[in-house]
């Protein structure tokens, strides 16, 4: 069976900011590994400064080099384990982009399945 990983981020801000940093220790190094630099691109916070926290997303990269964006979403946790992903247009510096986003329960698979996406979309 699979298992879901940090199955509390929703409740927990220690969790939620463990996920969050999940994230960029599979992610980043890909990036990198592709040549590609990364910007946020999207408000993760409230008018008052305090971070939403809702999973959406979780993780965000915009890549200037290729005009393409990548939003994960992390949805609550539950089994079985969704995944689910399209591409939207959205806008970044006021100029449309890609942007492949990724809706997900958070379980090793998902992982990998996100991983392999991520990289065949932007390779």
């Amino acid at each position: 069976m699979d298992t879901i990983l940090y199955p509390d981020f929703l409740e927990d801000i220690t969790s939620y900011q463990a996920a969050s940093d999940f994230w960029q220790v599979k992610l980043d190094p890909l990036f990198r590994e592709l040549g590609l630099s990364k910007q946020n691109y999207l408000n993760t916070t409230m008018v008052n400064g305090v971070a939403f926290q809702d999973g959406n997303p979780i993780y965000q990269a915009y890549f200037p080099e290729l005009k393409k964006a990548v939003r994960i979403i992390q949805e609550e946790p539950l089994l079985p384990a969704d995944f689910v992903s399209w591409v939207n247009l959205t806008e970044v510096n006021k100029e449309e982009v890609e942007e492949l986003v990724i809706s997900l329960v958070l379980t090793e698979e998902n992982v990998e399945r996100a991983i392999a996406e991520i990289y065949g979309w932007l390779a």
